[in-house]
C-alpha cells in the first residue's frame, strides 16, 4: 500500500483556528495527496507544513505536496486564529468557570465552528464505520483530551498537535491493513477485496462513495471534487485492495473525518447547518458515535426535500433516546458523569487500612446512581425528583453494605430493584448514594469541603476562588477527639481560610450522617453527629439553613426546589452539547432552552430536547 501522510500539521492545525469562531473559506487540501479539494475545511503544506496566521484575521495559506505531489491550497480566516507551530492557531484558553451569559438582544444563535472528535469519539467512530463490534481494529490512542469544566469536549481545547499527525498516519495505515486482512473492504464495495490485477476506476468510485459516506458522515455526490482526488489515490495502488487501503488511510487522516463541521450554508444573514451536519451533531451528542445508516438516510431525505429538518431531528431523537435503545444511557450519563463528577467514585484514593471498597461494590454504587437518573429521564422526572426520590435501586450486596434491615435485604438478589427507604435510617436520593459520598471524600474519612464544593460549583454554578498562592493547604490530622465536622470548623474558621471554607464546609456538613465510604452513622469518633448546615450567600443572596439529606428542610429539598439548580444544569448541559460555554448573544439560546424545559416541569428529557430544538442546533450567524 502506498504511504500517504497527513499534511505535516499545517493543514489540520489551521483548521483548529475555526473552533468556536472563524470564517472558513477556500479550497482546502486535507490529506497529503490533496484529496479533499473543494469545500474549504483547511489548508497547509504537505511537504513542509508551512502556514501563517495573524491574531486579528487568522488568515492561513499554504501549498506543497507529498513526494512532490501538489495539494490544493485554500485559506482559513476568522477571529481567533493566530500564528502557531506549523501554521497552527493561537489556542483559546479554556474556561475555568461558566461565565455569565452575554445578554440577548437579537435572538441570534451562536457562530459557526469546526470541532475535533474527542478521543473516545474518534475510536468509537472507526469501530462503527467498519462494523467492528468485537473492537479488534488497531485504533491507536492518538488524542489525549484536556478536561475542561468536568468534560473533555471543549471545541477550543480539542486540537490536532504536530505529534498527532504522525500518530494519525501510523494508526490509519494499521487500520487500513487490518480492514483488508479482516475482510472488511467488501462491505463498501465487493470489488475492493480483489488483491490481484490493476485497480479499476469503477471500483474506485464505488468504494470512495461508500466508505466516504461513513467516514465523512455525508453523501458524496458524483460531482463532488473529492471523488476525483481520492480516485487518483485509489488508482495509484497495485490492485483494488491496495487502492482501497490507501483511500482508507487518507480519509482517516482527513479533517472531514477528524472534525465535526458546523459551517452551514448561507441563508440571508445567517447560516443553516446542512442535514448531515445536524445529523452528525445529533449522533455524537446522543450516542457518542458517528451517525448510523438510519440517521444518514434521514439526512439524505432532508437533502432531497422529502423530509423536513425538524421532522428528522424529532424522529431520530425519539429513536435514539428510546428507553430500550443502547444510546439511552449514553445520552444521559455522558452529561451527568461530567456535570456531577460521578466517575470520581473510581478515582478517589481510599485508605485500605480503614476499609477496602471492592470494585464490585463500586460498580454496584455506579449502577444505583445511574438507575436513579435514568428513572427520572425516562419517566418525565426532573433533577429535583432525582434528589428527593423516596427510594433507591439496590441489590443485596449494596443494601447490606448500606446497613439496611434484614426485612429488606432478605428479599433482594444480585439484580437491582427499586427499594423504598420508609422505616429505615438511610436517606434516599442521589446525594446519599455511594457514588457521591465516595467520590467526594478524603482517603480515610469524609470531606465536607469537597462535598460542599461540588454543590456550590456544579449544582449552583457559583465560583469558589482557589487558595491564595503560597498558602499551606495541607489538612493536618486532629490532635484531639472530635468529629470530622468539628475538626473542619476548628481548622478552617481562622485566618484567610474562613471566607471561602464557610461557603463549602457549611454546605458539606449536611452530609455528616455518612462517612467517607457512604456508610450511615450516628456518631463520629464516638461523638454525636451534627448534620445541620447553612448555604451561605446562595445565588439569591440568602443564607438558608438545611439539615441532612432528606425530608423537609434538607439540603436535597432546598436544591430540588431551586431555580438556580435548574438553570445551572441547563448551562452545563448546553456546554456539553455545543462544545463551548459562551458566545455573543448566548443568553438567547439559554432563554430558549429554559422556556422549553419550564413548560414541561424541567423534566430532564425536556431540557435535552430544549437544547436540541434551540436555534443554535441547526442555524448559525456570521462569525462574531
Amino acid at each position: 500500500m502506498q504511504r500517504l501522510s497527513l499534511l505535516a500539521a499545517g493543514t489540520v492545525l489551521l483548521a483548529c483556528g475555526c473552533a468556536g469562531r472563524g470564517d472558513v473559506t477556500g479550497a482546502g487540501g486535507a490529506t497529503g495527496a490533496g484529496a479533499d479539494a473543494g469545500t474549504g475545511l483547511s489548508t497547509g503544506t504537505a511537504g513542509s507544513g508551512n502556514g501563517t496566521g495573524t491574531g486579528g484575521s487568522g488568515n492561513g495559506t499554504g501549498s506543497g505536496g507529498v513526494n512532490g505531489g501538489g495539494v490544493d491550497a485554500g485559506s482559513v480566516t476568522g477571529a481567533g486564529a493566530g500564528t502557531g507551530v506549523d501554521g497552527g492557531p493561537t489556542v483559546v484558553p479554556p474556561p475555568s468557570v461558566l461565565s455569565a451569559p452575554d445578554p440577548c438582544t437579537s435572538n441570534a444563535p451562536g457562530p459557526r465552528k469546526l470541532w475535533r472528535l474527542s478521543g473516545p469519539e474518534f475510536s468509537a467512530s472507526i469501530h462503527s464505520i467498519f462494523g467492528d463490534t468485537a473492537g479488534s481494529a488497531p485504533v491507536a490512542a492518538v488524542f489525549s483530551d484536556p478536561t475542561t469544566l468536568g468534560f473533555s469536549i471543549d471545541a477550543n481545547s480539542l486540537l490536532v498537535q504536530g505529534l498527532n499527525a504522525s500518530q494519525l498516519e501510523d494508526s490509519a495505515e494499521a487500520i487500513a491493513a487490518w480492514a483488508a486482512s479482516s475482510g472488511k473492504l467488501s462491505q463498501f464495495a465487493t470489488c475492493a477485496a480483489t488483491a490481484t490485477g490493476a485497480p479499476a476506476s469503477s471500483c474506485a468510485t464505488s468504494f470512495i462513495q461508500a466508505f466516504g459516506r461513513r467516514a465523512f458522515r455525508t453523501t458524496l455526490a458524483a460531482s463532488d471534487a473529492r471523488i476525483a482526488s481520492y480516485s487518483k489515490i485509489f488508482m495509484a495502488g497495485s490492485s483494488n485492495s491496495d487502492g482501497a487501503q490507501a483511500v482508507i488511510s487518507a480519509m482517516l487522516q482527513s479533517p472531514y473525518f477528524l472534525y465535526r463541521s458546523e459551517l452551514g450554508v448561507q441563508k440571508s444573514t445567517g447560516f443553516s447547518l446542512t442535514a448531515f451536519e445536524v445529523a452528525t451533531n445529533l449522533a455524537y451528542l446522543l450516542t457518542g458515535n458517528t451517525p448510523d445508516d438510519t440517521l444518514l438516510t434521514a439526512a439524505d431525505s432532508v437533502t432531497s426535500g422529502s423530509l423536513t429538518m425538524t421532522s428528522m431531528v424529532d424522529q431520530q431523537s425519539q429513536r435514539l433516546l428510546a428507553k430500550t435503545a443502547p444510546s439511552n444511557a449514553t445520552a444521559v450519563m455522558g452529561f451527568m458523569n461530567g456535570w456531577l463528577g460521578l466517575p470520581r467514585l473510581f478515582t478517589t484514593a481510599k485508605d485500605a487500612t480503614v476499609f477496602v471498597l471492592s470494585s464490585a461494590l463500586q460498580n454496584d454504587m455506579a449502577t444505583e446512581s445511574q438507575d436513579l437518573i435514568l428513572e427520572a429521564f425516562n419517566g418525565s422526572g426532573s433533577i429535583g425528583s432525582v434528589l428527593t426520590a423516596n427510594h433507591s435501586f439496590l441489590n443485596k450486596e449494596l443494601a447490606t453494605f448500606y446497613g439496611l434491615p434484614s426485612s429488606i435485604t432478605s428479599g433482594l438478589s444480585t439484580t437491582f430493584s427499586s427499594v423504598p427507604y420508609a422505616g429505615t435510617t438511610r436517606d434516599p436520593g442521589l446525594l446519599a448514594t455511594g457514588t457521591i459520598l465516595n467520590g467526594y471524600a478524603r482517603p480515610n474519612t469524609d470531606s465536607p469541603t469537597q462535598r460542599g464544593h461540588m454543590i456550590r460549583s456544579r449544582m449552583l454554578c457559583q465560583d469558589i476562588s482557589p487558595p491564595p498562592a503560597g498558602l499551606n493547604t495541607t489538612f493536618m490530622p486532629s490532635t484531639t477527639v472530635e468529629t470530622t465536622r468539628d475538626h473542619f470548623v476548628n481548622s478552617h474558621s481562622v485566618g484567610v481560610c474562613y471566607s471561602c471554607h464557610k461557603l463549602m464546609d457549611w454546605v458539606g456538613f449536611a452530609f455528616e450522617s455518612y462517612d467517607g465510604w457512604g456508610r450511615y452513622r450516628t456518631t463520629d469518633n464516638t461523638l454525636p453527629i451534627n448534620n445541620a448546615g447553612t448555604v451561605y450567600v446562595d445565588p439569591e443572596g440568602n443564607n438558608p439553613s438545611v439539615t441532612g439529606l432528606s425530608g423537609s428542610g434538607s439540603l436535597s429539598a432546598y436544591l430540588a426546589q431551586s431555580d438556580d439548580v435548574e438553570r445551572c444544569m441547563m448551562r452545563y448541559w448546553s456546554y456539553y452539547a455545543y462544545g463551548t460555554s459562551s458566545w455573543k448573544q448566548d443568553a438567547c439560546t439559554y432563554d430558549s432552552i429554559y422556556t422549553a424545559a419550564s413548560s414541561n416541569g424541567f423534566a430532564l428529557q425536556s431540557v435535552l430536547m430544549g437544547i436540541i430544538h434551540a436555534p443554535n442546533f441547526t442555524t448559525r450567524v456570521q462569525d462574531q
